[in-house]
């Protein structure tokens, strides 16, 4: 009998990981669009509850925290785990470094003027592909939206805000619960299309959180599915409220 390569097993799910970043790149998965939901104008009555949803999002997480995430992206067919290892500060913007069984695969951080630097490109993951997807996801899972703007409510009382459209022609909706206490959605849409959703499917009270915050993300795109959890999240003592 041959003598089997010991590294035949690494070497498979080396070759594994590239075909599903390839996938992740090309924009092999089938792209999924959402037909718009009937929106009632906003008549100016609800002013409360849109000011109380804006501010949810602005307080959706600590100004300062560090947090690790656990990650399934499914492409093309084929699934891949990883971790992300995030910290969060007012100075430096969200640094995210995710890290495979093959060590870190990308490091960048988006900084608190909205900007992209990338910290470490590897051969496994491409610089544009970090830039276009990887913080991509960062901004809009992380970063609470400057120009939140009441659009109206959907037929079973929730909450719609839109930002305005940006130079790519791209507007964000967010879908809040009635009162506004809670978030429930966010689309991008781009041409009359929805090509990127997130739900949030779970909130959680860390130990030094002061308040609950969503732990869990279900991220279609349009060549990707990302499932994000936040396995644990420490914020500073400063940033802690009595």
């Amino acid at each position: 009998m041959p003598n089997l390569d010991p590294m035949s097993s690494k070497t498979a799910k080396h070759l594994l990981f590239v075909a599903l970043i390839a996938a992740f790149a090309t924009g092999c998965a089938t792209p999924k669009h959402y037909a718009p939901l009937d929106v009632l104008p906003n008549y100016g009555s609800d002013g409360a509850a849109f000011s109380r949803a804006k501010q949810t999002m602005e307080n959706l997480f600590p100004a300062e925290y560090r947090a690790t995430q656990r990650a399934i992206v499914t492409a093309g067919g084929k699934q891949f785990t990883c971790d992300g290892l995030l910290k969060v500060s007012p100075a430096e913007g969200r640094h995210l470094a995710i890290v495979s069984t093959f060590g870190v695969v990308t490091d960048l951080r988006v900084k608190a003027d909205g900007g992209c630097e990338l910290l470490k490109v590897t051969p496994l993951f491409r610089e544009d592909w970090s830039r276009r997807f990887v913080a991509r996801d960062l901004r809009w899972l992380f970063v609470a939206p400057a120009n939140l703007r009441p659009a109206g409510r959907f037929a079973d009382g929730k909450l719609n805000l839109l930002t305005t459209e940006d130079s790519a022609g791209v507007t964000a909706q967010y879908i809040f619960s009635p009162d506004g206490t809670r978030w429930q959605e966010l689309d991008l849409w781009q041409d009359g299309k929805t090509f990127y959703r997130v739900v949030p499917k779970h909130f959680r009270k860390f130990a030094s959180t002061p308040a609950e915050v969503p732990d869990e993300f279900d991220i279609s795109a349009e060549a990707y599915r990302l499932e994000l959890r936040i396995a644990e999240m420490v914020v500073p003592k400063a940033e802690v409220s009595p």
